[in-house]
């Protein structure tokens, strides 16, 4: 009876571990971050290289804010600091900063896919945790 309950609970203990692997798993795919640049006439453009860009700022909140979504994923971040806007052209790359406890973190942000008219370009970008 005892062994019974033992391979029950040994097998409800793994059952929980895979899900748990795949909502983390389904949830870590939630790096991907997408921005519409300039989406209201008269805001500020920002530019890098003559190119329009993603402002810093926008990165910085983004990445606090998804960076740890659950205790099992990632580390809890704080002072997310980017050290220039992310140039709004495929591939191209920022490294920025973050403080885990007393030990700096580099989270390295890539633009995967820029769209749309020049007025209005969505941006994808992901980060690396």
């Amino acid at each position: 009876m005892q062994r019974g309950f033992l391979v029950g609970a040994v097998g409800g203990v793994a059952a929980m571990a895979a899900v748990g692997g795949v909502i983390t798993s389904l949830l870590a795919g939630k790096d991907v971050q997408h921005t519409t640049i300039d989406p209201y006439p008269g805001q500020p453009h920002v530019k890098v290289d003559g190119h329009p860009a993603v402002a810093k700022t926008i990165l910085e909140s983004r990445i606090q804010g998804w960076y740890h979504p659950l205790p099992w994923v990632g580390q809890r971040i704080d002072r997310v600091s980017c050290p220039a806007h992310l140039k709004a052209v495929p591939g191209a790359t920022e490294t920025c900063t973050a403080r885990a406890g007393n030990e700096r973190v580099s989270i390295p942000v890539r633009v995967i896919e820029v769209e749309g008219d020049p007025d209005a370009r969505r941006v994808t970008w992901k980060f690396a945790r």
